[in-house]
């Protein structure tokens, strides 16, 4: 028998080094730990052995179903396909785990091309957990805006899928709702490991060191917990707070219109913690200096979108801004 082209082209390789070197008893544990880390997979499960199997098989609603449970013929299928993986954990895995065995070429063949058969079967389960279908919750028009809609949808993700779901929220992030998207990350974020977290700051960093996309760095902005600013390469935000602060120093806005006729990624500078704001000094150099422009659209732009929150990026205010508030007051303007 050609085992190689009997088998899953990635079952091979987790058991070719065993199988090619005739450690045929090695290749069998290859092939049953394989077999574990797929059911793992599919069920974001953590257990291992006869418990994995009953947990992602046993129970009137398995995790993993291999039909649609609906007669007593398919009910039967499922618990028959439960009893067979426990039997491999109980006869084949554990005794070889725990005990001196040598197995033969033939009977390493049968085992594994029959390995090969439950794998197929795992393979064509349904899984409790979709990310496709999940991502359209997240995505969804009627996302209910509020911390505790966002935290149950998170619960619904298996453990090992969170940072999965992460960066595919993320890739997709500027066809959603940003307020919507703001509440998941957040509520997601919270759930991470720190090696997750990691990996989640370096995706980011690296769209703030390369992109150009105002559309983009809005939307990184607007869906982003603010204090998570600090955990960014330092390149990045440098980068984009200096885009930031040469957009405010571009920033109008006309009161006929009700519009913001330039600078328009300069008024998200406020989702930035004051606290991780580096260039705070050229910040608040940059308003105070519109604040003495001729340009009354230059004024109401500072008015408009950046005045509210002043207040956390220069307390106490410095002089050249109290003495553009001070001129503003005295020359009559309300």
């Amino acid at each position: 028998m050609n085992l190689e082209t009997e088998i899953d082209s990635e079952l091979w390789k987790n058991i070719q080094t065993q199988y090619e070197n005739r450690n045929f008893t090695g290749a069998i544990l290859n092939a049953i730990y394989y077999l574990s880390n797929l059911i793992r997979e599919k069920t974001g499960l953590e257990s291992d052995g006869v418990s994995l199997i009953g947990q992602a098989f046993g129970g009137k609603s398995p995790l993993l179903k291999v039909n649609q449970l609906q007669t007593e013929s398919e009910i039967n299928i499922q618990k028959g396909v439960e009893q067979i993986l426990r039997g491999i954990y109980q006869a084949i895995r554990n005794p070889r785990s725990h005990e001196n065995y040598t197995d033969s070429k033939d009977d390493c063949e049968a085992i594994i091309v029959f390995i090969n058969y439950m794998i197929k079967v795992i393979i064509q389960a349904k899984p409790p957990f979709s990310k496709e279908e999940f991502i359209k919750l997240v995505f969804d028009p009627d996302f209910v805006q509020d911390n505790d809609y966002a935290e149950l949808l998170v619960n619904k993700i298996p453990k090992k899928k969170n940072l999965e779901v992460f960066i595919e929220v993320f890739r997709k992030k500027e066809k959603g709702n940003r307020d919507s998207l703001r509440l998941f990350i957040s509520a997601l974020i919270a759930r991470l490991e720190p090696s997750e977290l990691k990996e989640v700051y370096k995706i980011v960093s690296e769209e703030l060191i390369n992109s150009n996309n105002e559309s983009t760095l809005i939307s990184i902005l607007a869906i982003m917990p603010s204090d998570s600013w600090g955990q960014y390469d330092l390149i990045g935000r440098h980068r984009i707070e200096n885009m930031l602060i040469k957009s405010i120093n571009s920033g109008k806005y006309d009161k006929i219109t009700k519009e913001c006729a330039s600078g328009g990624l300069g008024t998200w500078f406020t989702n930035i913690t004051s606290d991780h704001f580096i260039r705070k000094e050229d910040l608040i150099s940059t308003i105070s200096s519109k604040l003495f422009s001729e340009d009354d659209r230059e004024i109401d732009y500072v008015f408009r979108y950046l005045f509210p929150g002043l207040p956390k990026y220069s307390d106490p205010p410095d002089d050249f801004l109290v003495a553009a508030i001070k001129s503003g007051l005295n020359a009559g303007d309300e």
